[in-house]
């Protein structure tokens, strides 16, 4: 079994290179990416093992409050009746990390960069709605600086799509770390005036996050376990950092939106932040970088497409 829930189950389709996993409730990976951990996979792969394409799906989910409150809680986000446009991703990482761990995933999971995310919200959820998620991976592309991937999530209720997310990760060619998404510096270098807001993240923050999120990757927890991978000190979770920036951008939950990330350098904590935010048309672009070094950690843009 890809996962330690009893209640999941594969599909490999006649051609070997698609494999569906359906599950009754949220996966639990942790000792199925323990095991892929150890597996010894290859930092870059061939052309044949790139055609693997996997798609995982938990139909008829249902909100925890609890576990929601505690997401609004540490993200200084307001409780509302419908879901905060970041929550579905939080919602959906279990079945990423089953696709992640699946033994058929080529790629090595140390090492592999989060790049970007473009998210597509036409309606928030409501907190009482009935949840289908539904999760594709794959092809892996060659590029000039590695292997990338997009693992594409959708949201619906009774068949109707709310919310789609394309996220893009990177494994590195031996030898270069990827710091971010290679992009040119253009956003970090313009004017963009007085900060907006500035806060300071402590030495847990990542440890706050993870427990609402359930990323526990060791890069995140503690100095300690992030040096284990090459890092100084621990990294705060870009999905974090992002769910701040958006409480400060778009303090009411809004109607619908489309959003995108670029996670430009990772930010090592405790640190103190500032956000700088400048309209353009009908978007508000942004960016978060580290108020000692000005090393940006995000930029995206924002566009509110409620009528």
């Amino acid at each position: 079994m890809p996962t330690d829930n009893p209640r999941a189950m594969q599909k490999i389709s006649p051609a070997p290179e698609a494999i569906e996993l359906v599950f009754e409730k949220a996966p639990r990976n942790r000792l199925a990416v323990l095991r892929a951990l150890c597996a010894g996979r290859p930092l870059q792969v061939g052309a044949a093992q790139r055609q693997q394409r996997f798609h995982a799906r938990w139909h008829g989910l249902a909100i925890d409050p609890a576990a929601l409150a505690r997401y609004n809680r540490v993200c200084a986000l307001p409780d509302s009746d419908t879901l905060p446009m970041l929550y579905p991703h939080i919602l959906a990482m279990p079945l990423h990390l089953a696709i992640l761990a699946q033994p058929r995933f080529p790629l090595r999971l140390l090492g592999l960069v989060h790049l970007a995310n473009r998210i597509d919200m036409r309606r928030a959820p409501r907190c009482n709605e009935i949840i289908d998620l539904d999760c594709q991976a794959g092809p892996v592309l060659h590029t000039e600086r590695g292997q990338s991937f997009q693992v594409q999530t959708q949201l619906s209720v009774q068949g109707e799509t709310l919310w789609q997310e394309d996220s893009t990760f990177l494994a590195p060619l031996p030898g270069r770390r990827s710091s971010g998404s290679g992009t040119p510096p253009s956003g970090a270098d313009l004017d963009w005036g007085a900060a907006l807001a500035q806060w300071q993240l402590g030495a847990d923050a990542g440890r706050r996050f993870a427990g609402p999120s359930g990323d526990w990757n060791p890069i995140h927890l503690s100095a300690a376990t992030a040096r284990l991978f090459g890092f100084p000190r621990a990294i705060a979770h870009g999905m974090y950092s992002a769910a701040r920036c958006l409480a400060l951008l778009a303090p009411q939950a809004p109607a619908a939106g489309v959003l995108e990330l670029r996670f430009k350098r990772p930010l090592l904590i405790p640190a103190h932040v500032q956000l700088h935010a400048r309209q353009c048309a009908t978007e508000q672009h942004f960016l978060l970088r580290n108020s000692h070094t000005n090393e940006p950690h995000i930029e995206g843009h924002w566009s509110n497409t409620a009528k």
